[in-house]
């Protein structure tokens, strides 16, 4: 009965709402929203603006901006809050981590047990309060843990929560590059302003959309997600002094992340090459890195100071590269050994740097940094055994034997030959852009195209050539012409397009890409070449990458079933029929009595599916009333069973054919009704490109909003007539 009664408490600590109900509130969110987002925060970064606001309601959504640059612990840069009418923007740099207005200001409001404070994943929020202010926050909650326990079919992330509840949608990597920015810096930008606030905007309202699902849920989970809530604010702040172990991880991932450099600038250096194929000598150079790391992680900590302002990740690895070159051993196989051989092993001459470093301390930190790195190297000189301590601690903190990296990089050799085989196989051969040229017969510039295109205006007799290089001809017809619209500047195919990467400028390993996919445009009337762009190999990777992504946005935009449209397609079911057919000839001599029924009854399904489908009986012309059943399962040695595979065998093409209404592509074309929704298909595609990949080598005249309506006369090579007559040329030659 007690339990009973402390469970209600709690809950109702958890559900505590003043005034309205959830319902009203989500109303009143949704009017609020449209009239706020013009005047979005109130930015205080004086002293005396703290007494010019004063939060409104119980329930203030909470975000905190935080900065690595400031001593070794970091600092608060912003405090976002979120009232019922407002967005507060406190800058606790500008107005001072020491004012004593500011923090009774804060310690009022995150001490006060009759608002609720929402955070989203907040408990490094909380920590840092802690340490700033020595605030313990009263009434916390974390609407990432709510969401994660109503285990949400789009999981927990807040740009998911965003789109699924408040109509706002950002990418990841627009979020994590603001996430990212430099929140020292003063003043901030305008852009980190509009961040910050919507960081905070709709975390109240999250909260009750997300308690109407909790609410769902077993009792006994709420209590226990309302307790959590109230342990993580007990934590007691501690110093991000990282262990061994989590010095190696760092080390690890940027030496990863370096080797990708490498791989992708096609870097040839020597020292490269070796460390990717010898395990001992990169174990050395790791156990170099992690031994500057701690010892920068010490001064750091001795003088308040941040700990990559002293020397960047990436600069430690190249550092520790460096001093290996500098050891030039010759043989590195010889310091294969049994671990932990060396575990306990001493260097003295190791120990006694270590200690006149430590007497250096208060010296300028270019200074401590290169005796330390010249001790580290001469401990090698001195005494090689320390090599062996040095394989043996690495080995011991980064708990990855030999053979594990032998097999990355086994893994790292399969994946650079199937790379080579790749570019082989499907990178052009032949520029992609002749940059041939075609004139009116009024000698008027009509554009640039490939040598096809010019062979085949003169074979049909359409056109003279007046130059062989480059290859350039005169119509002696007058073309339909064609319509340009959205762009003020030179039109798009009279410009020379070079053979490169649009997005790096690369100029070899190139492939064609459509930056909106083939899928839609195919089924989009008019819409040519103008979204076909060159990548280079990496750049396409990352580009089809994002499609992906977005294709399935799109999909779940307009309510299309992807999966279904690969698993339950009547081709994919005649399909897997005709191969379990396969299977069962194959096995059909040796096959058990309960293996055969398996098959009876796999059978029997699979066609029993084909009859229920209504697209299968409009196609099918076998009469499957001649099919016969022994016990309700089909025979399957039967000659007419036999007949109807062997129908479906031939006749796989016209069932393939009339696989239109699970055309991804096409149900999505047929839902814009209209140009206006087409263009605007068109420019979300074209916008993505633009913002997700960065393209620096575009055509100069190539516009987001670029409308191309085109007629093709009876004499273009475009001419669909033309085009078919070309195709069965093509095919007759072959």
């Amino acid at each position: 009965m007690q339990e009973q009664l402390d469970n209600i408490d709690v809950l109702q600590k958890l559900y505590s709402v003043q005034g309205n109900t959830c319902e009203e509130i989500i109303s009143n969110f949704k009017i609020q929203q449209k009239q706020h987002l013009t005047k979005l925060f109130k930015y205080i970064s004086k002293e005396n603006e703290l007494d010019q606001f004063q939060l409104r309601g119980n329930v203030i959504g909470v975000d905190i901006e935080h900065t690595n640059d400031i001593g070794f612990d970091g600092q608060i840069s912003i405090v976002q809050l979120k009232d019922e009418e407002n967005v507060y923007i406190i800058d606790v740099i500008e107005i001072g981590l020491e004012n004593q207005q500011l923090i009774k200001v804060l310690k009022q409001i995150f001490e006060d047990e009759q608002i609720v404070k929402v955070f989203y994943a907040g408990n490094t929020d909380v920590q840092w309060l802690k340490r700033d202010f020595s605030i313990t926050i009263r009434n916390f909650c974390d609407i990432k843990e709510i969401a994660d326990k109503c285990k949400l079919k789009g999981g927990s992330a807040l740009i998911y929560l965003w789109k699924l509840y408040c109509d706002h949608q950002v990418s990841k990597s627009y979020k994590t590059n603001m996430q990212t920015s430099d929140w020292a810096e003063r003043p901030l930008t305008q852009e980190q302003l509009i961040y910050a606030a919507y960081d905070c905007y709709y975390l109240p309202y999250l909260r009750y959309v997300l308690l109407q699902e909790l609410s769902k849920l077993d009792i006994k989970e709420q209590v226990k997600l309302k307790r959590k809530f109230d342990q993580a604010v007990t934590k007691e702040y501690k110093k991000p002094i990282l262990s061994n172990q989590e010095l190696a991880k760092i080390i690890q991932k940027e030496f990863n992340l370096l080797m990708q450099v490498v791989n992708e600038y096609d870097d040839k250096s020597p020292i490269y090459q070796y460390l990717q194929a010898q395990p001992i000598a990169l174990q050395l150079v790791k156990f170099i890195a992690l031994e500057i790391m701690k010892v920068r992680q010490e001064y750091a900590l001795h003088h308040n100071d941040p700990v990559e302002c002293l020397e960047e990740n990436e600069k430690v690895i190249l550092i520790a590269i460096h001093i290996y070159q500098k050891l030039n051993i010759t043989n590195i196989q010889i310091y294969k050994m049994n671990y932990p051989e060396f575990q306990n092993y001493k260097n003295q001459q190791y120990e006694l740097t270590l200690e006149y470093i430590s007497k250096q301390i208060d010296k300028d930190w270019e200074v401590y940094f290169q005796l330390f790195c010249k001790g580290l190297y001469q401990s090698f000189i001195y005494d090689q055994n320390f090599i062996k301590y040095g394989l043996s601690l690495i080995y011991e903190v980064m708990q990855v034997p030999e053979n594990k990296n032998q097999q990355t990089q086994q893994k790292i050799e399969e994946k650079k030959q199937k790379q080579t085989e790749f570019v082989e196989k499907y990178t052009r051969k032949k520029p992609a852009y002749g940059n041939c040229k075609i004139y009116t017969k009024e000698n008027f510039f009509l554009c640039n195209c490939d040598e096809k295109k010019i062979r085949w205006y003169l074979k049909q007799g359409l056109a003279d050539l007046i130059s062989e290089d480059p290859p350039t001809i005169q119509l002696k017809f007058d073309p339909s012409g064609f319509k340009e619209e959205g762009s003020d500047k030179a039109q798009y195919i009279t410009i020379e397009r070079v053979n490169q990467c649009v997005i790096c400028g690369k100029e070899n390993e190139l492939l064609k890409f459509h930056i909106v996919p083939v899928i839609y445009k195919k089924h989009i009337q008019g819409k040519r070449s103008y979204d076909v762009v060159c990548l280079c190999l990496t750049c396409h990777h990352k580009a089809s990458a994002l499609n992906d992504k977005l294709k399935v946005l799109i999909a779940e935009k307009y309510n299309i079933n992807l999966k279904q449209n690969k698993k339950d397609s009547l081709l994919e079911q005649i399909k897997n029929l005709i191969k379990s057919v396969q299977t069962f000839n194959k096995k059909n001599k040796n096959l058990p009595k309960e293996a055969f029924q398996k098959f009876q009854i796999q059978f029997t399904k699979q066609i029993e599916n084909l009859k229920n489908q209504e697209q299968f009986n409009q196609i099918n012309q076998f009469d499957l009333n001649n099919l016969k059943y022994e016990e309700n399962l089909i025979s399957i040695n039967d000659i007419q069973f036999l007949n109807l595979i062997e129908y479906l065998k031939q006749n796989e093409e016209l069932f393939n054919k009339n696989e239109d209404n699970l055309d991804q592509g096409k149900q999505v074309v047929e839902k814009l009704k209209t140009e206006e929704e087409i263009d605007e298909f068109l420019v979300f595609w074209r916008d993505n490109f633009l913002n997700e990949m960065k393209p620096q080598y575009l055509n100069e005249a190539w516009a987001i909003d670029h409308k191309y309506k085109r007629t093709f006369g009876d004499k273009s090579y475009y001419n669909p007539n033309n085009q078919k007559q070309q195709q069965q040329q093509d095919e007759d030659q072959e």
